[in-house]
């Protein structure tokens, strides 16, 4: 999730507030579709009513919340046809991406998706599975990054984003499918540091349908 920043690179009172929000609503501390009153927000999240104000306005445009007159903010869900069109998004681009950092990975690239790697597979058997998502998500946005192309990373990584509010989060509670993802992206990354790019594409696919059909098998059946 990419932090917005004011001027000279440091974090503002708002963007501060933006942040907690969207970081509470990507990991379902709030629920979604529920009604929160501004005063309970700035309660919980310890901001004050301005930037948490301007934070809300900033997160309705980009599709997170919504104002509702005279009840609070609601915490806007997806729809299927959204949902649907995020899982497209990822299954047409990613393995792309994949593929690409197959070509263009450097050595610092390929070090940030090793240890990302390792700090999950050592994750592994405490099933904390907010921290397990964080690391899970992040190697995909290092795999992003690697194919050195700025369009592909702004636009995945909004798409990441949005993938969090609807998924699935079940995956690293059940040690044999944490097992079974943490070698899907073992495959991932092991074509890329062999610069194989078919290898890296399919790999990245196959992750891809296996996690949907997993966790989201309403929304994705092919």
């Amino acid at each position: 999730m990419e932090q917005k920043k004011g001027t000279a690179g440091k974090l503002s009172y708002k963007d501060i507030a933006y942040d907690r929000i969207k970081d509470a609503i990507l990991f379902n501390r709030f629920r979604i579709g529920a009604i929160y009153s501004q005063e309970s927000l700035c309660r919980e999240l310890g901001i004050s009513k301005t930037p948490l104000r301007e934070a809300l306005l900033e997160l309705q445009t980009d599709g997170y919340v919504t104002f509702c007159r005279g009840r609070g903010v609601l915490i806007q869900p997806v729809s299927f046809e959204k949902a649907h069109d995020i899982l497209e998004a990822r299954m047409t681009m990613e393995p792309i991406c994949a593929q690409l950092a197959a070509q263009r990975a450097n050595e610092e690239d390929r070090q940030a998706m090793d240890s990302l790697l390792t700090s999950l597979q050592e994750g592994l058997p405490s099933e904390d599975g907010q921290r397990l998502y964080r690391i899970d998500h992040s190697f995909h946005r290092a795999v992003i990054q690697s194919a050195h192309n700025e369009i592909f990373f702004r636009f995945l990584d909004v798409v990441l984003d949005h993938y969090l509010r609807f998924e699935v989060k079940s995956v690293y509670n059940n040690s044999i499918d944490a097992r079974k993802v943490y070698a899907e992206h073992r495959k991932v990354y092991e074509a890329i540091a062999e610069k194989d790019e078919k290898k890296a594409y399919k790999a990245m696919e196959t992750h891809l349908k296996n996690s949907f059909a997993r966790t989201l098998p309403e929304y994705w059946k092919k």
